[in-house]
């Protein structure tokens, strides 16, 4: 047990200095290119690029490891083994961590004027980002641990979970290509109709797909694995499905907003 607990407290640590460097070195990158073209980039533009840089890779990487568990556990649902499940779990974890905080410097690099009191930038970015800083802090603090320390079973559906982000190189596309002043491009529309149809899918059908993958495995209907299957586990996919819904109405109600010529707001830009 103490060799288990280190070895995630090693993996959180080391992959969140990941995270955050690569946040940094984006940063650099970008600035230093932007300056080099005499392209004029706001330093909060830049900021928001690098969070959508690292979000997508992230986003890349669930997704591979999410496919690489799925396809090896399909067989058997709930005994099928995978070591990527935990330790990619750990890893997610972390990011999910690191984000807040990028999220914070996002903000902050918004504000014409950073206030000097820490309690009053914590209050006004809670205030601004409240669901996401929700989620993520649900994630990081509960769904993640109950994935990574559950005696070792249901991988098929932490791979699952690993899935849902793979909308997220889209969402986080649609914001480099906003800030690069792309938004009446073509590209812009070919990526928002790529990240509406990947969203719905990865991350709201895949709930349902979960509960018919383990009902065709043990001949039982939707209904009868929802009554068999522990209540928390229930809850638990419900508490991450309702902010899918919520989101994936956003994401139609700008693409409805842009094909009537309107322009999407910053906020209703990102969404993760």
């Amino acid at each position: 047990m103490i060799k288990t607990i280190l070895l995630g407290s090693f993996i959180l640590s080391s992959s969140f200095v990941f995270w955050m460097g690569l946040f940094r070195l984006s940063y650099h990158l970008l600035d230093s290119y932007f300056r080099r073209k005499k392209w004029q980039m706001s330093h909060h533009h830049i900021m928001n690029m690098c969070e959508a840089i690292v979000s997508g890779s992230q986003a890349i990487a669930s997704s591979v490891c999410g496919v690489v568990v799925v396809l090896s556990c399909y067989h058997d649902v709930m005994w099928a083994v995978h070591p990527l499940a935990s330790l990619y779990g750990l890893g997610a974890s972390s990011y999910f961590i690191y984000d807040v905080v990028a999220m914070y410097e996002v903000y902050l690099s918004s504000l014409p004027e950073v206030p000097e009191s820490f309690g009053k930038r914590v209050k006004g970015f809670v205030k601004r980002r409240t669901l996401l800083v929700l989620h993520h802090v649900a994630v990081s603090g509960f769904l993640f641990p109950v994935l990574v320390y559950r005696s070792g079973i249901g991988d098929f559906f932490v791979g699952c979970f690993f899935c849902v982000e793979l909308s997220g190189p889209f969402t986080n596309m649609r914001v480099i290509l906003s800030r690069l002043g792309l938004k009446n491009s073509r590209w812009y529309l070919v990526n928002g109709v790529a990240m509406i149809l990947s969203f719905a899918l990865c991350r709201v059908v895949v709930f349902p797909y979960m509960y018919l993958a383990y009902g065709g495995q043990y001949g039982l209907s939707i209904l009868e694995v929802v009554q068999r299957i522990p209540l928390h586990c229930n809850i638990g996919c419900l508490l991450v499905l309702i902010p899918q819904l919520h989101w994936l109405r956003l994401m139609i109600l700008g693409a409805v907003k842009m094909f009537s010529g309107k322009k999407l707001s910053e906020s209703e830009e990102k969404i993760d």
